[in-house]
């Protein structure tokens, strides 16, 4: 990735530093992180890639843990893997996680800070000692995530394995 890339998605990111009111869902495979800034406007962050949310001892939630059977329906005496349906709302350890946690911690998370290194990989760190790390799995130039503001004219920041899609889209400050 090129440096004047990594300076996008930094002049981009730095719109949540401070955001609260997270939320956490899922579309299908993919994950959306809706933060809510403190100027009012509402972002999105979309994950199409590997993800892993940590806190200071444990890995609390991956990427891969929405294809896994929520306990209940892995321990039924009927239960057979290959008829498990991952895609049904509660049935995996993602939906169970967030709907555990969404009022209790993850509403309650803050955006302190945002990082990239010179993949694309995304880091964000919010208080409660809690880490979103976003990883860039591939070469091509599929996306990985993307940002953007909701209600928005504004071009979104698509990440791919090559870097920014149509980076000269945020060439201007103002976007």
């Amino acid at each position: 990735m090129k440096l004047s890339e990594k300076k996008i998605i930094l002049e981009q990111l730095k719109k949540i530093i401070n955001a609260n009111n997270i939320k956490i869902g899922r579309a299908a495979d993919l994950i959306w992180i809706a933060f809510h800034s403190r100027d009012g406007r509402e972002y999105a962050l979309h994950l199409q890639t590997f993800f892993r949310f940590c806190d200071s001892e444990k890995v609390l939630i991956a990427d891969c843990d929405k294809y896994q059977p929520v306990s209940f329906i892995k321990e039924a005496p009927s239960f057979l893997p290959e008829n498990f349906d991952w895609d049904k709302q509660g049935n995996n350890l993602f939906d169970e996680w967030i709907h555990k946690y969404q009022s209790n911690l993850i509403s309650k998370l803050v955006v302190k800070e945002v990082k990239v290194n010179s993949y694309g990989d995304l880091k964000i760190i919010f208080n409660k000692n809690i880490i979103l790390t976003v990883l860039i799995e591939t070469t091509s130039s599929e996306e990985c995530w993307r940002f953007f503001e909701y209600h928005s004219n504004k071009p979104h920041l698509v990440v791919t394995g090559e870097g920014i899609l149509n980076p000269e889209d945020f060439s201007n400050d103002a976007n």
